[in-house]
């Protein structure tokens, strides 16, 4: 039987079915959340470089309007594993509009590879630092949230990023020079079996030196690349067997001092092949070889038959270069620093190196300390990095001028130095093909007095910076220009303690160093420029720092004649590590947690939040209110009165 009350209620749901309808079709949606490092290709719908641990990535989230009217204000919150990224606002999104509001992301990240050195190469270590991040975007109208979505992004490591700083070696200075020089050494080619990458084959290499008055320091770098692992997700370098034959006809079996050492990082295929390729830079001391003018040999074999497993059986090398500081009392004298180390760069938007930007690929390199305080002659940058040529994707920055780009010699053809009238370091290529980029910059009127800076980028190339050299030569001396021994005039540094130039202390720690002249002098002992001591007509001298701070510094004794004004110099790199901590902090806990690998998340439109919330709340209100005596047809009444104020209410929605 067809009642009073049921036409009723099929009225108002009659009324009502076109704003429920429209209700339903209404709201906000986030349509897409777009991670990437340099841009979204819209054609491909894919991103033109995943993100990159420690660079400026970005995440763009597209929001759309379903409604029919244009939405006067929201506002989008992006969160990375529910911690906020940022937020922004949004004004006037029309209907049927989509909007596309990005967030810049920096993701913290470690470098998966580690290292320890022995004396025929570095053994290396992988560990997997990739992380699984939830970026979830919200949209929030009236302070209430009205849509969400989330998806999950891999981010990596880019080993292609300038990463990895060239060290300090040596500072000190010297009445001589400097000579940088591959001999008559070529490229070696790993996969095409050339002699000294296969086991049980050599390579030797020419170098003829001319040492005037003996050489107070002498360094050999092997420039190693293409060091295959023997399986995907285990870096190796060479074990490599090197020899040193003198012109005297003496062979000395070398042991490798310190490694530095790269990878290309964790890229996306199709450029992942060689990601867990080696590259790097191997330094020996071959100071006590070095002792007189001729020929000297260097032989290099590839020692590992397959057996060894903490290294590589296959792997190319550039020339191995040989430099040495000499000693030449009739030269002026000259204050230089030796830096090394093993970065490799491909910049320039190059999709097989993860689209990164030259700000991205430039390796920075500082020249620590102060130089001294005499009239300079001349200052000469002299910078070192395998397969760098001469094009001009390659730029040179000085104290953050740039030098010019094409700059690097030696790649393709032979090259000096000398060719330009560079006075103090000789740099020279002695062959084709020897697949080594150098370059001898006269940077004088650059010169800052202390803390010198070069920077080398890559823009496209590929390169890996692994040696700087600054050397400043000051004008002579009245006195030594008259004549004489040098002996009255010029102060020597005779002795030195530590031996080391670079020494190595932990927090909290005593360090003593000290120093023996040739002459009576005034000692100025400095750290980072700082003078912390002095003593005065002496001949020994010591300074003891009790209480060593974590840190690099740069600590110099300068010994001066008080009679002649003449000055020697020696420094010290004093690396002081902080003192281990007993119990790890949260933090630490924190980022130890395995983390699982999360679901990945439809990226569908949520369906819209209820929008009646006052409303409910009055029903909730009236059924809660006390009960009050039935009026005979009266709940009729009241029904209706309520369901037609409720389709009023969805109506002006």
């Amino acid at each position: 039987m067809l009642t009073l009350g049921t036409v009723v209620v099929f009225a108002c749901l009659f009324l009502c079915m076109p704003a429920l309808a429209q209700a339903g079709e209404q709201g906000i949606a986030i349509t897409a959340i777009k991670p990437y490092h340099y841009e979204w290709s819209e054609d491909d719908d894919i991103a033109r470089g995943s993100p990159w641990f420690n660079l400026e990535n970005y995440v763009e989230v597209t929001v759309e309007n379903n409604r029919n009217a244009t939405v006067e204000s929201f506002e989008v919150t992006l969160y990375t594993d529910d911690e906020p990224i940022g937020s922004k606002p949004v004004e006037g999104l029309s209907a049927d509009d989509t909007i596309d509001v990005s967030f810049e992301w920096e993701p913290e990240g470690e470098d998966p590879l580690s290292w320890e050195d022995s004396a025929e190469g570095a053994i290396l270590s992988y560990t997997d630092t990739n992380k699984i991040y939830t970026l979830r975007a919200v949209v929030v109208e009236d302070g209430k949230e009205i849509a969400e979505n989330e998806t999950n992004q891999k981010v990596a490591w880019n080993g292609y990023m300038a990463d990895a700083p060239l060290e300090i070696y040596e500072h000190d200075t010297v009445k001589g020079g400097l000579v940088y020089t591959t001999g008559d050494g070529q490229y070696r080619s790993g996969d095409s079996g050339d002699d000294g990458t296969k086991y049980g084959t050599s390579y030797d290499i020419n170098y003829d030196l001319e040492i005037e008055d003996g050489a107070k320091l002498a360094r050999m770098y092997i420039y190693y690349t293409w060091s295959k692992p023997k399986q995907a997700g285990e870096p190796k370098a060479p074990k490599v067997g090197v020899t040193l034959e003198t012109p005297s006809g003496n062979s000395e079996d070398l042991s490798m001092e310190k490694s530095y050492n790269d990878i290309k990082g964790d890229l996306p295929e199709p450029y992942g092949t060689y990601k867990y390729h080696a590259w790097g830079t191997y330094a020996y001391d071959i100071t006590d070889y070095i002792k007189e003018s001729g020929t000297y040999v260097v032989s290099v074999t590839n020692q590992n038959d397959g057996s060894d497993d903490d290294f590589a059986t296959a792997f190319s090398f550039a020339p191995p270069a040989i430099l040495v500081v000499y000693e030449d009392t009739t030269a002026p004298e000259r204050e230089y620093w030796i830096l090394e180390g093993a970065d490799i760069l491909i910049g320039g938007r190059r999709g097989d190196a993860g689209f990164l930007d030259l700000e991205e690929c430039l390796n920075e390199a500082e020249f620590p300390g102060e130089h001294l305080d005499l009239a300079i002659e001349e200052a000469v940058l002299c910078v070192v990095s395998p397969w760098a040529d001469d094009s001009e994707d390659d730029v040179i920055y000085f104290n953050g001028r740039e030098q010019g780009r094409g700059l690097y010699r030696g790649y393709h053809h032979d090259w000096s130095s000398s060719e330009d009238d560079i006075k103090g370091i000789s740099m020279s290529i002695g062959t084709e093909e020897a697949q080594i980029g150098i370059a001898a910059i006269d940077v004088t009127k650059y010169l800052d007095d202390y803390d010198n800076e070069v920077v080398q980028g890559d823009d496209g190339d590929n390169m890996m910076p692994a040696n700087a050299f600054l050397v400043i030569t000051y004008e002579k001396e009245e006195e030594e220009e008259e004549g004489g021994d040098g002996t009255a005039g010029s102060p020597g540094i005779t002795a030195w303690g530590p031996v080391e130039s670079v020494v190595n202390n932990t927090e909290g720690e005593s360090r003593t160093f000290n120093i023996s002249v040739n002459q009576t002098v005034d000692i100025s002992w400095q750290i980072n420029g700082t003078e912390v001591q002095t003593d005065e007509v002496v001949t020994e001298a010591d300074y003891t720092n009790t209480n060593a701070v974590a840190g690099t510094w740069n600590v110099s004794v300068i010994a001066t004649s008080a009679i002649t004004e003449l000055h020697d110099l020696h420094t010290w790199i004093w690396n002081v590590t902080p003192a281990p901590t007993a119990t790890p902090t949260p933090a630490l806990n924190i980022t130890t947690t395995p983390i699982s690998t999360p679901t990945l998340v439809p990226t569908t439109t949520p369906k819209p939040k209820p929008v009646l919330t006052h409303s409910s709340e009055e029903k909730e209100v009236v059924a809660g209110a006390p009960a009050e005596a039935e009026t005979p047809g009266f709940e009729l009444v009241t029904s209706l009165f309520i369901l037609l104020l409720v389709a009023y209410l969805i109506r002006r929605r």
